[in-house]
C-alpha cells in the first residue's frame, strides 16, 4: 500500500481488501489527527467521515462523476486521497492548502464553499448541465444533518424531488451534532430513523412541495419519501461492506436516492469522540496527549460579550436570545444551561433567526441575535425587510468581525459593515474593549429604537471592565485633533494609538464607535483637514463611504485618505491579510 505522501489520486483503492481498506483508513485518521494537533483545523467532522469518504472515492470515477462537499469540514479524507497529504503541514496558512474545498488545489474539488447547505443546489446545477449536453457522469452531494436542516437545502430538495428522468444521490452524514447539538422537528425525524434501524422506503412519491413532506411526516413517512426519493438506511458509516453495498446500489439505480449513513463525530480521538458541544469541531493546536490547546486560555470576546448579556438578561425579562447554531461558538453553552427559557436555539438557520425575531418584538421582547459577520450576509432580507423596515429593535451580536486568520475568503468578516450601512433605521456600532461593548450594549438595550449591530472581532479581549458612560452617536477623542487625523473603530484604535505614540506624530485619533449614525458634529468641526480612514472592511459601503458622502454633502473641504478592502482574500494570518490588503498599521502611521 501507497504511503499517505506517495497517493496521486484515488485509483490504487479498487486493489485494495476489506482489511487494507480499514487499515488505510486507520492510518488517515492517524494523520489527521497528528496533523491538526499541530496547525488547527476541522478535526471531528473530517475523522467521521474517513470510510465513507474513503467508499465514495472507491466506489465511483472522480471526478468523472462529481462529489459535491457540503461546506468542506468533512473533506480532509479527500484531500489526502487526491494527493495533497504531503501539504498539510501547511493546511490552512498563507500560500498553504485550504481548510475547505477549492477550485486552485485540486480537479477532483468540483463545488467550494465554506458555507453551509449549498451541496444540494450545487448538485441541482451540475445536473441541468448534465441535461445540457456537458460529459459528466453521477451526481453526489454528501451534507450532514445540521446543514440539511437549512432552508435552502429544502429549496434544493423541493426542486430535486420534482426531476423526471434526473438521478441525484445524497449521501446523509449523520452524526447527531454536526458542529453542535441539533435543533427542531427534522431532527426528532432523523431520531426516529435511527431507532429504525431496518427502515428501507422504496415508495415513490410525486412531490409536491412543503405541504407532501410535513404531511408525510405526520403519518409516519420521512422527509425524503415525501420529496420523492427512495430512502437506504440507517447504515453504519464506518462499516466498508455496507457502505459499498448502498453505494453501488445508488450507482447503479435510475431514480434519485439518499443513502442515511451514521457515523460518529471525532470518531479515533477520544476527547473529539466524547464532545458534546461542537468543542473539537474547529480547534487550534493541541497537545496531543492532553486534548489541551496550545495556546493561553484566554477570555473570548465571543465568551465576554455573552457575559455581559447574561448581566443585563438576568435584569430584563425582556431579552431573549435566538442562537442560529451559536450556543458554543457564541459563548453560551453556561448561559442556556443557567437560563434555558431565556435562550433558543433555531440551528443553521440565519434568516429564520431574523424574522422570528421581529414578531418577538412586536410582542414587546428584546431579541438578540449572536451571529458570525460572514453568516450575517444569509439573514440580509430579514433583516432589511423585517427589521429595518418597520423599525423594530432587534440586537444583532455580530462576532468575527473584520479580518479572520486561517479560514480563507469564505470566512472573512468584511462584507457586513457595507450590508447593513446601507439600510435605514439601522445602527451599527464596534466597541475597542469590554468597558466600550458594556456601555454601548446599555444604549442599544435602553437607547436604540431600531435595530442594532454590535459588532467584535475573533481573538481574545483584555478582561478589564469598568463603567462608563457613552452618548448615543458620538465620537471619542483618543488623542488631541490636528490637522491631520485617523479615524477608525473597534480594537484598531488600540493599535493605532499604540503606533502613533511610538512614532512621536502629532496625529489626532478619533475613535468611530458608531459607524452609523455618523457623529456629524464633530464631523463638520475636522473641516479642511486631512483624515486618514483605517478600517478591516470593503472600500464601497463602509465608514469612509459615509464619510465622503456627508463631507461632499456638507461642503466640508475635508481631504480623506482612505484604507479598505477591494477584494477577496486568500489564506493566512490577520497580520499577512493586512499586508496582502497593504494595510500594515507601521506603515499606514508613517504615511502621515
Amino acid at each position: 500500500m501507497n504511503s499517505l505522501l506517495e497517493i496521486k489520486d484515488s485509483k490504487f483503492l479498487k486493489d485494495l481488501s476489506i482489511k487494507e481498506l480499514e487499515e488505510l483508513a486507520q492510518e488517515i485518521r492517524t494523520y489527521i489527527i497528528e496533523t491538526v494537533s499541530k496547525t488547527g483545523g476541522h478535526l471531528a467532522s473530517s475523522l467521521g467521515a474517513v470510510e465513507l469518504v474513503i467508499a465514495l472515492h472507491y466506489i465511483f470515477d472522480l471526478p468523472y462523476d462529481r462529489l459535491v462537499f457540503d461546506i468542506g469540514h468533512q473533506a480532509y479524507t479527500h484531500k489526502i486521497l487526491t494527493g495533497r497529504a504531503k501539504d498539510f503541514s501547511n493546511l490552512r496558512k498563507k500560500n498553504g492548502i485550504s481548510g475547505f474545498l477549492s477550485y486552485d488545489e485540486s480537479k477532483y474539488d468540483v463545488f467550494e464553499a465554506g458555507h453551509s447547505s449549498t451541496s444540494l443546489s450545487a448538485l441541482a446545477g451540475f445536473l441541468k448541465a448534465k441535461e445540457l449536453g456537458k460529459d459528466i457522469g453521477e451526481v453526489i452531494a454528501l451534507i450532514g444533518d445540521a446543514s440539511l436542516q437549512n432552508g435552502l437545502a429544502f429549496e434544493a430538495l423541493n426542486y430535486l424531488g420534482g426531476l423526471k428522468n434526473q438521478k441525484s444521490i445524497i449521501i446523509l452524514n449523520d452524526n447527531k451534532m454536526s458542529i453542535s447539538k441539533n435543533v427542531g422537528r427534522l431532527s426528532k425525524s432523523f431520531r426516529k430513523l435511527r431507532i429504525r434501524k431496518s427502515y428501507i422506503s422504496f415508495k415513490k412519491v410525486i412531490p409536491q412541495g412543503l405541504r407532501r413532506m410535513f404531511r408525510a411526516l405526520a403519518y409516519g413517512d420521512n422527509v425524503f419519501s415525501a420529496f420523492g426519493f427512495k430512502y437506504y438506511g440507517p447504515i453504519d458509516g464506518h462499516d466498508f461492506k455496507q457502505l459499498f453495498k448502498y453505494l453501488e446500489q445508488a450507482k447503479k439505480s435510475k431514480e434519485s436516492i439518499v443513502i442515511h449513513v451514521r457515523t460518529i463525530k471525532g470518531k479515533g480521538y477520544k476527547p473529539a469522540e466524547s464532545d458534546q458541544v461542537g468543542k473539537w469541531h474547529s480547534v487550534a493546536p493541541f497537545d496531543l496527549e492532553t486534548g489541551n490547546t496550545l495556546q493561553d486560555e484566554k477570555l473570548s470576546w465571543s465568551k465576554a460579550i455573552a457575559n455581559l448579556i447574561e448581566e443585563e438578561a438576568v435584569k430584563n425579562d425582556k431579552i431573549h436570545i435566538i442562537a442560529p447554531a451559536m450556543i458554543y461558538s457564541g459563548g453560551f453553552s453556561e448561559f442556556e444551561r443557567k437560563y434555558p427559557s431565556k435562550i433558543t436555539d433555531v440551528g443553521i438557520a440565519e434568516l429564520h433567526a431574523t424574522v422570528m425575531a421581529s414578531s418577538m418584538v412586536k410582542e414587546g421582547l428584546i431579541p438578540i441575535i449572536p451571529i458570525y459577520s460572514t453568516f450575517l450576509q444569509r439573514a440580509y432580507d430579514g433583516i432589511n425587510h423585517d427589521l429595518a423596515r418597520p423599525n423594530l429593535k432587534a440586537i444583532l451580536l455580530v462576532d468575527h468581525a473584520g479580518l479572520i486568520s486561517n479560514d480563507g475568503s469564505t470566512h472573512q468578516g468584511i462584507f457586513d459593515l457595507s450590508l447593513l450601512n446601507s439600510i435605514p433605521n439601522m445602527t451599527i456600532m464596534m466597541p475597542k474593549d469590554l468597558t466600550e461593548a458594556k456601555a454601548l450594549l446599555k444604549i442599544a438595550i435602553n437607547d436604540v429604537k431600531g435595530p442594532v449591530a454590535i459588532r467584535f472581532p475573533k481573538g481574545s479581549v483584555e478582561e478589564r471592565l469598568e463603567d462608563e458612560e457613552l452618548e448615543f452617536g458620538k465620537y471619542k477623542i483618543e488623542l488631541p485633533l490636528t490637522k491631520h487625523n485617523v479615524i477608525s473603530y473597534g480594537e484598531n484604535v488600540n493599535l493605532l494609538k499604540k503606533e502613533i505614540l511610538k512614532q512621536n506624530k502629532k496625529i489626532g485619533l478619533i475613535n468611530a464607535l458608531f459607524i452609523k449614525p455618523l457623529d456629524y458634529e464633530l464631523l463638520r468641526s475636522l473641516k479642511n483637514t486631512e483624515l486618514y480612514v483605517f478600517e478591516e472592511a470593503v472600500e464601497v459601503g463602509s465608514l469612509n463611504s459615509s464619510l465622503h458622502l456627508f463631507n461632499s454633502k456638507e461642503d466640508l473641504g475635508i481631504k480623506i485618505h482612505t484604507t479598505g478592502i477591494y477584494r477577496f482574500l486568500d489564506v493566512g494570518t490577520k497580520e499577512e491579510l493586512l499586508d496582502d490588503a497593504l494595510m500594515n498599521i507601521e506603515e499606514f502611521i508613517k504615511k502621515i
